[in-house]
């Protein structure tokens, strides 16, 4: 086991962004960012004595700072949409930022995604390795009820299993469901053309078509949003044109799992690389794009291949307007922890 941190560069405001990088005992890695506790990398063996990134990412920190896509970065207070940018906690009407539309989008303007979080921790053992990050968050900067202190630990294992985990504390009752925004590409190509995908769930949620939950719903049978069996992602997008003219997946379902259970598995029978994802909270939500040509034109992003999946677990977006959707109340002064873990294997071997 091995941990290094190093300086990755400045931010445009100056402050300095460390890279900690954390190897197990047979050279698979993980490397963390400060900024925005983003997991930057996940270096497996290539079988070409290189190494595969199965995340999609960027080399310079310019490009973190640029990306409308929240590349791989710890997002919160509140993972996805709030409705309205408004919501009632004990008969009381609080308003968040405003910074998609007239909705609330992964935290506001200055949510967890574009902090710098300090070291606080690292820890080896016989079996494992894990690094820790925390960051406060003034109620008066993020716009939501009660100064919180936030604490990431990134855990990576000798049997190639990474955890993320995340701690909430408020002074105030607040929202807290937070996500690791991942991109992923198992794949030793650029396009997304033989990655596969499954989830662990029978249906999906109903969006407006401002991308906001409507409170329902649908079944996924039949359908090209059905990932209940193995499916190319290629494919089903195909049959989503052919559907109803649609081009992405941008998509909340909900799921069953926990820890022992994966609620999805991302695979690459090319390359024989799979991904197993486990998580408590009922959702996950599914993005294609191409974030490495965020600053091209739409000309371009209309015509270029899709390069990267998004996957993030948390309770169903906008849990706070839903009943059933999941309790994402947070009391005052008490401790939230949720995780969410990725499971690299071999296909055809399970661990």
């Amino acid at each position: 086991m091995n941990f290094e941190q190093k300086t990755m560069g400045t931010l445009k405001n100056g402050e300095t962004v460390d890279q900690l990088t954390l190897t197990n005992d047979h050279g698979v890695s993980i490397r963390v960012l400060t900024f925005g506790a983003t997991w930057q990398g996940f270096d497996v063996p290539n079988g070409h004595g290189g190494q595969a990134n199965l995340l999609v990412g960027y080399d310079q920190l310019s490009d973190y700072e640029a990306t409308p896509f929240y590349v791989c970065k710890t997002v919160g207070r509140v993972a996805g949409r709030i409705g309205g940018a408004t919501y009632d906690i004990d008969g009381t009407t609080y308003r968040s930022d405003q910074n998609e539309n007239k909705n609330t989008l992964h935290g506001g303007y200055h949510g967890f995604s574009d902090r710098v979080w300090d070291v606080v921790d690292h820890q080896t053992n016989e079996d494992e390795i894990s690094v820790t990050l925390s960051l406060i968050v003034d109620e008066d900067v993020d716009h939501f009820p009660g100064d919180m202190q936030v604490k990431v630990t990134y855990t990576l294992t000798n049997e190639d299993k990474v955890t993320w985990s995340i701690t909430g504390n408020s002074t105030a009752t607040t929202l807290f469901n937070p996500t690791l925004h991942t991109y992923f590409n198992v794949t030793d190509q650029d396009a997304l053309s033989t990655q596969q995908l499954w989830i662990n769930g029978h249906q999906r949620v109903r969006l407006g078509s401002d991308k906001v939950p409507t409170g329902a719903l649908a079944e996924v049978a039949d359908t090209p949003y059905d990932f209940t069996e193995t499916a190319t992602i290629t494919d089903q997008l195909a049959k989503l044109a052919t559907e109803n003219g649609g081009r992405e997946f941008d998509d909340a379902y909900r799921v069953n799992g926990d820890q022992k259970q994966a609620i999805a598995t991302v695979s690459d029978p090319a390359s024989g690389r799979a991904l197993d994802v486990f998580s408590n909270r009922n959702g996950l939500v599914i993005f294609t794009a191409d974030p490495l040509g965020y600053d091209q034109d739409e000309a371009y992003q209309a015509s270029h291949p899709f390069t990267a999946l998004a996957m993030e677990a948390q309770w169903l977006p906008d849990a706070i307007h839903h009943d059933g959707f999941g309790d994402i109340v947070l009391p005052a002064q008490a401790d939230q922890t949720y995780q969410i873990s990725y499971q690299y294997r071999k296909l055809g071997s399970t661990n």
